[in-house]
Parts: C-alpha cells; sequence; structure tokens
C-alpha cells in the first residue's frame, strides 16, 4: 500500500482492487481506434511556445494549469526529441489504484515527434520529471490548485488564482513531516466506508516521504485524506499524509481533477 497511513491506524483497508483489462484481438483495435480519436478530438493542448532554448506556454500558474493523460505506454525522455535518452517508462494506470495516470504540465515545445509536454510523475525522487510525446497524451486545462500552509496546518482551494476555501488540516509529525514542494493529485480513491479512519476519499500525491522509503508493504506515496478524528486536525498527528475534515475532502475531490497542482509550502 502506497499511502503513508497517518498515527494510529493501517492504510492496508483503504484500497480497492485493482481494475483487469483482458485483451483480445479485436478489443485491441477498438482501444486502439478510441486512443486516436481521443488524442485528437479530445486534446485541449496549449500552443507550445519556444523562445530561445527555453520552452514556455503551459507552466502551472494561480489562474491555471494543465493536466495530461496517459492514452497508451509510452516513454519519459530527457529532452523534447524523438532521438533523446529515454529516462522513464510511463504507464497509462496510476501507481495506487490503478487509475488512468493523469499528469501536471510542467512545460511544453516543439521538436521532432512533438509537440512535447514535461510533465511531473508519482516517482522518487520529488520532482522528477520527463519530456513525453503529445501523440500519447490528452491534454486539458484546469482552473484549480490546492495549497496547504504547514506553518498554519491550513489548507486552500483555489480557482482560477481566487481562493474559494480554507480549511484547518493535519500535518506530519516532526519525525515525519510532510515534504514541500510542488507535487500534483495522483487519483482520487472513494473509500468503502467514509466514516473510516480515512474519511470518504483519499487523493494520493506525486510526493513520497523523505523519511519512509516503505510504509505497511506500499513505497511512502503521500496523501490527502478525510479523517475520524476531527479533534487532531490543526496538529503534527501523520506520518507525512494531510488530514482534512470529510466534507472539505469531499468537496475537493468533486471539484479537482487528477494531475491539478498541490503545493505544499512551509
Amino acid at each position: 500500500m502506497p499511502v503513508i497511513a497517518s498515527r494510529g491506524a493501517s492504510a492496508r483497508g483503504a484500497r480497492t482492487a485493482p481494475r483487469v483489462i483482458r485483451a483480445t484481438a479485436a478489443g485491441a483495435a477498438v482501444v486502439a481506434v478510441l486512443l486516436s480519436g481521443a488524442a485528437t478530438a479530445g486534446a485541449q493542448a496549449p500552443p507550445p511556445v519556444t523562445t530561445g532554448e527555453r520552452p514556455i506556454g503551459a507552466a502551472p500558474t494561480d489562474k491555471k494549469a494543465f493536466t495530461a493523460r496517459v492514452l497508451l505506454p509510452t516513454v519519459g525522455r530527457a529532452a523534447p526529441s524523438n532521438r533523446a535518452r529515454v529516462t522513464q517508462r510511463i504507464s497509462p494506470y496510476a501507481p495506487y489504484d490503478n487509475d488512468p495516470q493523469i499528469l501536471l504540465v510542467l512545460e511544453t515545445a516543439t521538436g521532432p515527434g512533438g509537440p512535447w509536454y514535461r510533465v511531473l510523475l508519482p516517482v522518487r525522487p520529488n520532482g522528477t520529471s520527463a519530456w513525453v510525446a503529445g501523440s500519447a497524451l490528452q491534454v486539458k486545462a484546469t482552473p484549480y490548485r490546492v495549497r496547504v500552509r504547514l506553518g498554519t496546518r491550513r489548507m486552500e482551494l483555489l480557482r482560477a488564482g481566487r481562493v474559494i476555501n480554507r480549511w484547518t488540516v493535519g500535518v506530519g509529525m516532526r519525525a515525519y513531516p510532510t515534504p514541500t514542494g510542488l507535487f500534483a493529485i495522483s487519483e482520487v480513491v472513494p473509500q468503502p466506508n467514509p466514516r473510516g479512519f480515512f474519511g470518504p476519499f483519499i487523493l494520493t500525491l506525486s510526493a513520497h516521504s523523505d523519511q519512509l522509503t516503505d510504509f505497511d508493504r506500499g513505497e511512502g506515496q503521500v496523501a490527502i485524506h478525510g479523517t475520524n478524528l476531527p479533534g487532531l486536525l490543526g496538529g503534527a498527528v501523520s506520518h507525512g499524509c494531510v488530514r482534512v475534515a470529510n466534507t472539505a475532502i469531499t468537496k475537493v475531490a468533486k471539484l479537482v481533477p487528477p494531475g491539478a497542482p498541490v503545493e505544499v509550502i512551509p
């Protein structure tokens, strides 16, 4: 189980069974047609703009960010070129629950085989990114961003640059602090028991703990989740996850898509 559990509970009951896809020759052909259509008709790609050697045009801001759904198994490269070194193998399925893999776009660029998108990956070390060809992605815009302020133990939900909600949160203990930086929501995972320890939703992040390389047979992936212990909100009480009230996590889960930016600041 990849999520870092908060103090006092095992995370293993939160995971649902992964989806299993059984392929046939006919089915593979249908999937190929659907993916081909999705890559063109469904995409809302930002126009790549290049200024000198620095590609710009899709960097996330407070007002807007771009998400990229991985449509088929592909590779990430060190530079925006199909001749560049392969640095990652990228699956169309996210690591926690085999949901669709949807990543945060950090930059765009033109180049051989492009357009290209530099995407944030949910792997160690935190902040790892790679360039992926646009033909493997479905790119969409989102106005949403989540900001967690560890110092004040508050979480903000932004839409188009404006804070529309603020909530008190629980954060990592001193020995297991919540990592800081720019991350993204990886998956939105409904829980079978909405009144359980993790509340109605777990939002896994691209972040991983700097202190725990494994936890409860997982790899120390950090999440934002609900709680059945609201009296502990406002404290440093977890192994790295961010706890928030169940009403808050429900709102965020319904509004904010996977791939949206999550900024964690001291």
